[in-house]
């Protein structure tokens, strides 16, 4: 899923890197310029700055095209099945879902011979492959994952720790109610962050049956078969009723995270372990030492699992400008410029390459020492036909957290769904 912040915020807006000269492409064709198709938030200034370079360099401008990331993933498919895609198209990365729902065998270029390739980490690179064939390319910060910060002032105020299981979350979260703090900046109305939590917990799932991803994925078993997925949103729910999200979480939105969080009305809020600095940076009374970071404690959880997959850039096979593209993707990652993404991009402290030099806070050097374990990977990596209903599981969660909808209902849609997944992709283990 999913990582934000210092973005390049442009709703269906076409934004032209640079101007053009010539250039030959596929076929002897002169290219003047490529297109790339991403969603809201994909896409950083720095990435924008060399794309400019490229320009110089080459006389091939980029043309990004940014969608409102809750249209993204229909008109993606619209173009890709009208054979009308971008040059470059991102998505999510995933092993699974890259086949099950991009097909990328049939529309995707094989890059596994670019030099680049050979520099990818192996969890991200394992990400974008097929049987042994890399597609796409992933220039993300796939080290920040997903946990709680928290201000470590306020706990400190109120003679707090932080929470090791829930019952200890629960003790905390009401005592900063009444020292008048409201705990968790939780933004629902976005449609995919609440369900975070759901996933930060992949570990606990994992403590309760070490066979439980291969038995998912073999359809050995389903979501309904075991409590534990009942009893964390079950949990999820006495949080939200105990008013520990504020009475504004339906409304709340993730850009305003830094915001709420700088201004001190917040204790906590789940976010990727990197973004301290965002949160400073929105004001002006404190600094990063002033916040810490914990694992989900639902499920009495106390391991920050790895998220390798994240926004990827994919050729489309239909491309007229493929030598073109190829050459913008060899361009990009170029050491020299993965290190320049690093260093200008404040969401981005490492990038799955070898050979470049992360520039990690200490609380999250800290956290990733303390807490996360490369060994456990959130679900939606490593459980087919999960990661592509993020958003549908979102909108039953909240239909749940408001009492619209059974505990039992939501896990069922899960199994239903990946049901539906399955037969499309003619799977035979369904």
């Amino acid at each position: 899923m999913i990582k934000r912040a210092s973005a390049l915020v442009v709703a269906g807006a076409l934004v032209t890197a640079c101007s053009a000269k010539e250039e030959s492409g596929a076929g002897g064709s002169e290219v003047k310029s490529i297109s790339v198709m991403a969603s809201q938030d994909w896409v950083r200034a720095p990435e924008l700055d060399l794309a400019k370079k490229f320009e110089k360099e080459t006389g091939i401008k980029v043309d990004y095209q940014i969608i409102p990331a809750d249209q993204y993933s229909n008109v993606l498919s619209t173009k890709l099945n009208s054979g009308d895609a971008a040059d470059i198209f991102m998505n999510q990365s995933g092993k699974f879902d890259i086949v099950s729902q991009l097909h990328i065998q049939k529309t995707g270029v094989d890059l596994t011979d670019q030099e680049w390739a050979s520099r990818m980490d192996p969890g991200a690179k394992e990400q974008v492959s097929v049987d042994g064939h890399v597609y796409g390319q992933t220039i993300w910060d796939v080290s920040d994952s997903w946990a709680y910060i928290y201000n470590k002032k306020i706990f400190d105020r109120l003679g707090l720790k932080p929470p090791t299981t829930f019952n200890e979350f629960m003790t905390v979260n009401a005592a900063l109610l009444k020292g008048g703090v409201t705990p968790i900046y939780e933004p629902v109305k976005d449609g995919w962050h609440a369900q975070l939590n759901f996933f930060d917990v992949s570990a606990a799932y994992n403590k309760s049956d070490p066979n439980l991803v291969s038995n998912l994925n073999a359809n050995k078993t389903k979501f309904a078969d075991h409590p534990i997925f009942k009893t964390m949103i079950q949990q999820m729910k006495q949080v939200y009723d105990a008013g520990y999200w504020g009475d504004n979480a339906l409304s709340n939105e993730f850009a305003n995270t830094p915001a709420e969080m700088a201004g001190g009305k917040y204790a906590m809020t789940v976010n990727s372990i990197g973004r301290i600095a965002d949160i400073v940076a929105a004001g002006k009374k404190y600094t990063e030492d002033d916040f810490g970071i914990f694992p989900a404690p639902y499920l009495d959880n106390q391991i920050i699992a790895s998220a390798p997959a994240g926004p990827t850039k994919f050729i489309f096979t239909k491309s007229k400008k493929i030598d073109a593209a190829k050459k913008y993707l060899a361009f990009l990652a170029k050491p020299e410029n993965l290190q320049y993404m690093i260093d200008k991009e404040p969401s981005f402290n490492a990038l799955p390459f070898t050979g470049l030099k992360t520039t990690y806070p200490p609380a999250m050097a800290q956290a990733i020492k303390d807490f996360r374990t490369d060994d456990t990977v959130t679900y939606q990596d490593v459980v087919i036909y999960l990661n592509p209903q993020w958003t549908d599981f979102g909108k039953d969660l909240t239909s749940y957290l408001v009492g619209d909808m059974s505990a039992d209902d939501v896990i069922a849609n899960i199994d239903q769904r990946r049901a539906d997944q399955a037969d499309a992709a003619r799977d035979s283990n369904w």
